[in-house]
Order: C-alpha cells, then structure tokens, then sequence
C-alpha cells in the first residue's frame, strides 16, 4: 500500500515587537546603570594624573629653593620696568621638570614677548589637568598685527600660583620690588622671594599652587556676573593681565590666583594690574584697591587639587569655609589649620 508523502516544515518564530522593545529597554538601563560607574572611574584616574602633576611640581619647587635658598618669584619684571616681564614660577621650574631642552633657549633676561614661537605653542602635560579638556594653545588675536617674535599663540596651563588672600599686584620702593608680607600674604606675588623659613604656618598647613583650569568661563573684575570668553593662561607667560594690554582686548586668566573669592565660582575672575596707572598700590581689592587677581578652579567635581609647601598634594572640598581656605593659602596669618577638617 503506498502512503502519501508528506512533508515537514520547522516554522522559525522571531522576536515579536513588544520582546524587541523590552531588550531595548534593559539594554538601555543597563547603559544608564553603567555608564556613571564607568566615567567616574575615568575622572578619578584623571584627578590622580592631575594630582601626580602637582606632586611633580612640588618637587620641583623644592629642588629650586634648594638651589637658590627661596620659591621662584610670583611674576618677575625686568629691572626698572612696571609693565615687561619675563615670566612666572612655571618658566622658572623648566630646568627642575626635565625641560632644559627648552630653558636651555630662552633668555631669561628677556621680555616673554620674544621667546621663539614654537616654544610658546608647546603645550606641556606636566602643566595641563586631563581633566581641563579645553584647547592646548590659544591664538590672541589681539596680537596678530604687532608682529612679536613669539607670534600671536601661546600653550594654556591648568594650574596657577597662590597669592593668598592679598591680591594686590603692586611694587614697593624706587627699585620696584614686591610688596611687604603680611598676615594675608601668600607664597607667591609679583618679584617674591619667599623662603621656607618664612613660612610662619607650616609648610604642611599652606598651599603654594592649585588648579585654575584654562577652560572655565570668565568673566572680568571680582563678583564678575558677565561671561568675557575663557580663563586661559599660558606657562610661558604665568602672571597676570595689564591695563594697557586690557586696552588692546586681550582677555587673560593669569597665574597668579587668590582666596579672596570662591573657589569653582560660575565665572572664574580675570586678572587686572594697574601696572601704568598705579602700580604702587598695594591695597588688596577688599579694601579698595585696583588690582585683582583670578581664583582657584577645575572640572574635577566639587572641589580641587592643590600642592603644599612641603610637597604634599591634597583636594580641597569647593564648600570649604572661607576663612579655612584664606589661611591656607596665607604663610603668616598665625591660623595653623588642621587639614583634617
């Protein structure tokens, strides 16, 4: 008897629409779930490489107060000048970071005007935070048109020199040296000299350097509520901005920084030096004064990475009180501070 053949067929079945859309949604929460863990790992491997940078400085620092008996000056003019200078500790500590290849072609005795340009653009990882994702080199567009040797760019920094809570950019006597220390007087300022001896409160309860992140918006003057464009600030340069190179529309971070204001503030402060007009006023801006000078900030979160006098580096919480953070960042304030707070 003959059977008819018949055959078999296997029907595949797929996903329906609603199973598609609930591996979407759990691949989806998965991501979200992920995602934070995974650049929070990244931003502390960021502020870690920032915080080695910093210790990196540190030695440095103490291998230049080793050598020459005191800390780089703040911002060093040339003899007999209010308005040319040479540069600030960051130039000062080339020789102290491996970089002689660069300091070994600059002259100190000059204007930081006419170092050669490709060491103006040569952006530096010791100086710049991972963290601080804003461009290696700035171009001045106010510039342009002099001609100077160096060009119109310059390499940005992520870090600046404290001042303290005394922000007055000023000279003292006929041979234009830097201000007197007093309690609210900070490590560094315009042609210091300052000594570890000096240092009333301790090595290890003063900060000397911290972050001022090149990419955080500015904006111009203290309690500045209107952004002027970025804080940016170049190592070659360091230091502050003057009246007539504000006259020009340069806008400038600067180097040095204070705790007059804030930390992490919405805008960072520029920096402002009556270098023409009054550079013999060494009133602080709190009390009048016409000067100022940038404040501490980065993009790490709620806080910032800072380097002691003794070498040590610590972070700092952005709602620290700021009569803690003023004393310090002041080497004689008689405030010895327990950095346990």
């Amino acid at each position: 008897m003959n059977y008819p053949v018949t055959s078999k067929t296997t029907i595949r079945r797929g996903f329906t629409l609603v199973e598609l859309l609930v591996v979407i949604a759990i691949i989806g929460i998965l991501i979200a779930i992920l995602l934070p863990a995974v650049q929070a790992v990244r931003e502390a491997a960021r502020r870690l490489s920032c915080s080695n940078n910093l210790k990196q400085m540190g030695i440095a620092v103490q291998l230049y107060h080793g050598s020459f008996k005191q800390f780089p000056p703040g911002y060093r003019f040339i003899a007999g000048s209010t308005t040319d200078t040479v540069g600030g500790p960051s130039l000062a500590l080339l020789p102290f970071l491996e970089q002689e290849n660069i300091s070994s072609n600059i002259d100190f005795s000059q204007a930081w005007w006419t170092f050669r340009p490709d060491i103006a653009k040569t952006s530096l990882s010791i100086f710049k935070c991972p963290s601080d994702g804003f461009e290696d080199v700035t171009v001045y567009p106010e510039l342009t048109g002099f001609g100077l040797p160096m060009g119109d760019a310059a390499a940005n920094s992520s870090y600046a020199y404290s001042m303290g809570y005394d922000d007055a950019l000023c000279f003292r006597g006929d041979n234009l040296i830097g201000k007197a220390i007093g309690p609210w007087t900070g490590v560094f300022y315009i042609n210091s000299n300052t000594r570890m001896a000096q240092i009333h409160d301790g090595t290890s309860n003063t900060f000397a350097i911290g972050e001022a992140a090149s990419g955080w918006k500015m904006g111009h003057g203290i309690d500045c509520r209107e952004s002027i464009g970025y804080g940016t600030h170049a190592w070659i340069i360091d230091g502050t901005n003057k009246e007539h190179y504000w006259s020009l529309g340069i806008k400038y971070g600067g180097a040095l920084a204070s705790t007059v204001e804030p930390m992490n503030k919405t805008l960072a402060t520029d920096a402002y030096m009556h270098g023409i007009s009054a550079p013999m006023d060494c009133r602080c801006s709190w009390e009048g004064g016409p000067h100022w000078a940038t404040n501490f900030r980065s993009f790490h979160s709620n806080g910032a990475n800072f380097l002691y006098c003794d070498g040590s580096v610590s972070f700092l919480g952005e709602d620290i009180e700021m009569e803690t953070y003023s004393n310090l960042s002041s080497f004689r304030d008689g405030e010895v501070i327990d950095r346990d707070f």
